[in-house]
């Protein structure tokens, strides 16, 4: 019976290719494009992580300002946690830093995580080869080891079969290999390339409570909630608050599902994004809809013969059901080729971007959502055309000109309302599509703070020179300001092309390297531990300055004069002096870091300049204080950062390609082994900085023309139809002396209707997920007038213009002909 059903839907089918593309091709772009937002969906949210015991896994750490993201925290208050905490299995913590690995074909610049012994205990995670790490390997005195992934041992080592006790080199120090983990497995989240190192927690730069370092997780004991260990976690932070008052963080302790700290920062903009595309399926779906009913219109005739051969109305309906679903296969198929090419787009702004983003492919889970997703769609758009089809009368489908005139008032409704919610759904897309352009002009438009015209930037990283973790004997330590630093700036200074090189530990818009301190003004009390005004700290040279253009407010930059033993000096910007010297004069003013170690605790301002966007264009400036980097010196508090990492940035009138040879060079000439990575100019470190905004634009921009051609081809389709049902109609009006104009109107008015309603419907849906889009898109404002009418009137030009043809068509009827085909 099936069998049957089937031919004759695929014979039916056949006999109108042009209504069998415009479904198919209709279809295969709402299911595609969705078949791909849900390979995002799954490997960001759903795909389980590949740790046996990620079910109980928690990120914890302060609360921040923002209430999202977490803050490090200390060796003493970890295991303070450690011993007073009873929800907890076990707890850990990690670190990430850039290092350079030498494999058998060279040094590799890669990620080491620092963690503590019990990681892969916790996770649940065995290595592959070897052992893992056990409590005496983090001890001082003892030989060095290392774990590596899967991935590193493969593509870096080539598989060595002997590779565990065989000895490699990290930051030109030797590390004794003594585990491979298994295919796949990496920690933090999906980070695939990366090797593992215990740390010393009784190393005695750690030891200081107000020395936050470390990103604590911990395994939570069977049948604990999380909620019970955020409570006694605060708990024990309060009772710590009270031994330690002048030493602990008043901040909150924050704990979340470790999944979830992954993912909570694409969550909001990933689901908005999938609502959008949603809104492109449903559209399909109603668009094929409204063809559906038109065709089952004309086959009036056919379906009240075969009532009256005997057919019941299950028999029909699962007909026209059996021919919905091939439709909707097809789509299923051709949506496999969209789905793929949408792939493409969205892997290449969220590689990198969301956990997981570059494991986003097609999969089975991929192909068993479009076979889903086809079914679901044969429902949505072929139930009502197949259940109308099954109430055609016999003798009214038999009537002679049935087909031109037995047009129901009740499709003729349904087939306006399914145009009308085209309209109101497209226009609520192209509207956002319009805000978050807005949203990004905006962005583009607002005062930065520098100037980004012939700039270009790249990080250094000094392997051999110490690192984050390993700073800890400053005797013994070469300073990089003169045998480093200055070289490279008189290399370059001699380059023609080459006006200013400057190095800063931050430079503008880079969220992830700021290091915010509690700030002490000499005079005044000292407030207790988490009290102290807060600002980002960084180290630069005058150089920076002139290269970003920063305005100068008030006072000087750094100078000739400043040198390592002269006292300390620094520039604050406006922020700073505004919030931390209200209606004072910050210049002559002494600031320190809040307990900064070392003899060179004070630093004087002598400049004041202007504010510079640090994280995003979105965001306000935050107080900002900038130490002289060439009065730095291995005693001092920034020195391990400038040591193990810095940013250089140069301006010229140099192509980058040629720029990026010299610099590289003169980095290469002064000091052969540090690495050079990130290199990128100014005006794309702006683009980047909004990325998120870009992507949301894009796609929102890319879905809503989308859904703009198909809602154009639903009003022309609908226009056409209706054009054809009332051909007799329209003869008559002619004949009886009506104007072409007259009828050109009735068409148009029908048009006219129902772009006003669905323009209405569309505007509210629009203002009303405004302010859900304000909360998912960051740096997005909210709706403006001028963008939602402008995008309004052009959907209604564009609506009106696809009403046009088929209402000249009504216009130029012959009488004659159409009075005769009836």
């Amino acid at each position: 019976m099936f069998w049957n059903d089937t031919k004759y839907a695929l014979r039916q089918l056949i006999k109108t290719p042009g209504f069998t593309l415009t479904a198919v091709f209709t279809l295969a772009l709402g299911i595609g494009v969705n078949a791909a937002m849900f390979s995002v969906i799954d490997q960001v949210f759903l795909r389980p992580l590949p740790y046996p015991n990620a079910g109980r896994l928690v990120r914890m750490g302060g609360l921040p300002q923002n209430g999202t993201d977490f803050n490090t925290v200390s060796v003493p208050d970890l295991r303070d946690w450690q011993a007073r905490a009873h929800s907890f299995q076990g707890i850990g913590f990690f670190g990430m830093q850039p290092v350079t690995f030498e494999g058998t074909d060279g040094a590799h610049l890669m990620t080491q995580i620092m963690s503590s012994t019990n990681l892969f205990d916790l996770v649940g995670v065995r290595p592959q080869m070897g052992r893992g790490f056990v409590p005496g390997d983090s001890k001082e005195g003892t030989n060095r080891v290392l774990i590596i992934s899967h991935e590193i041992w493969k593509k870096y080592l080539h598989s060595d079969p002997d590779i565990i006790g065989r000895t490699v080199k990290v930051n030109t120090d030797p590390y004794a290999v003594i585990g491979v983990l298994p295919e796949g497995i990496g920690f933090p989240g999906n980070v695939d390339e990366a090797i593992y190192a215990p740390v010393n927690m009784d190393d005695k730069g750690l030891e200081g409570r107000d020395s936050s370092t470390l990103m604590p997780f911990g395994l939570l004991r069977a049948g604990v909630s999380i909620e019970q260990a955020r409570n006694e976690l605060n708990s024990i932070h309060e009772q710590l608050l009270k031994e330690y008052p002048k030493e602990e963080s008043k901040e909150r302790i924050r704990v979340v599902d470790y999944r979830e700290s992954l993912t909570e920062s694409a969550r909001p903009a990933l689901l908005a994004l999938n609502g959008a595309i949603i809104a492109v399926w449903l559209i399909a779906c109603a668009n094929v809809a409204g063809l559906m009913l038109t065709r089952t219109n004309g086959r009036r005739r056919e379906i009240a013969i075969r009532g009256a051969l005997g057919a019941g109305r299950q028999r029909i309906m699962r007909q026209f059901l059996t021919e919905s679903l091939l439709l909707a296969l097809g789509g299923a198929v051709v949506g496999l080729g969209v789905a793929s090419a949408a792939l493409r787009l969205l892997k290449h702004y969220l590689e990198g971007a969301v956990f997981n983003g570059d494991r986003i492919h097609i999969d089975a889970a991929v192909c068993v959502f479009l076979l889903l997703a086809s079914c679901v769609s044969a429902l949505l758009f072929g139930l009502v055309p197949a259940w109308m089809a099954s109430n055609v009368p016999a003798q009214e489908g038999l009537r002679e000109g049935a087909v031109a005139t037995g047009t129901s008032k009740r499709q003729a409704h349904l087939r306006d309302s399914i145009v009308v919610a085209e309209i109101t759904l497209t226009l609520a897309l192209l509207i956002a599509a319009g805000l978050m352009m807005r949203t990004l002009i905006t962005l583009r438009q607002t005062e930065k703070g520098f100037v980004t015209e012939h700039v270009v930037t790249a990080m250094l990283f000094m392997p051999t020179h110490g690192a984050w973790w390993n700073v800890q004997n400053p005797e013994k330590a070469a300073n990089l300001v003169q045998v480093f630093y200055q070289p490279v700036i008189d290399r370059l200074m001699h380059t023609p092309g080459i006006s200013a090189v400057g190095f800063t530990t931050v430079r503008p818009l880079e969220p992830g390297w700021n290091f915010i301190d509690g700030i002490v003004v000499n005079g005044r009390p000292k407030p207790n531990k988490g009290d102290e005004p807060s600002a980002h700290l960084s180290s630069a040279n005058d150089g920076y300055f002139k290269v970003f253009g920063v305005r100068l407010l008030k006072g000087r930059f750094f100078d000739a004069l400043d040198t390592p033993d002269s006292p300390i000096v620094a520039v604050v910007n406006d922020s700073f002096a505004k919030q931390i010297f209200p209606g004072e004069d910050p210049l002559g003013k002494q600031i320190e870091v809040a307990d900064a170690p070392g003899p060179r605790h004070w630093a004087t301002i002598v400049g004041v300049a202007g504010d510079v966007h640090q994280q995003t264009l979105g965001e306000a400036p935050n107080p900002e204080m900038d130490l002289n980097l060439m009065q730095m010196n291995p005693h001092d508090e920034m020195y391990p950062i400038l040591s193990s990492f810095m940013n250089i940035a140069v301006r010229t009138s140099l192509p980058p390609t040629v720029a990026e040879k010299t610099i590289h060079s003169a980095i290469q000439a002064i000091g052969p082994d540090i690495a050079m990575q990130g290199f990128k100019s100014m005006d794309d470190i702006v683009d980047d900085s909004m990325g998120s905004q870009t992507l949301a634009a894009r796609l929102l921009g890319i879905f809503g023309f989308a859904a703009l051609v198909i809602a154009i081809a639903g009003i022309y389709g609908l226009l056409s139809y209706s054009v054809s049902q009332r051909t007799r109609e329209f003869g008559v009006r002619i004949a009886l002396g009506s104007p072409q104009n007259t009828v050109l109107w009735l068409v148009l008015r029908h048009a006219l209707i129902l772009l006003g309603i669905g323009v209405a419907a569309g505007i509210a849906i629009a203002v009303a997920a405004s302010g859900v889009m304000r909360a998912f898109i960051y740096g997005f404002h909210g709706y403006d007038i001028f963008t939602v009418f402008a995008v309004a009137a052009i959907l209604a030009l564009c609506g009106l213009a696809a009403s046009y043809i088929p209402a000249r068509r009504a216009a130029a009827v012959n009488p004659i002909e159409a009075l005769r085909t009836e």
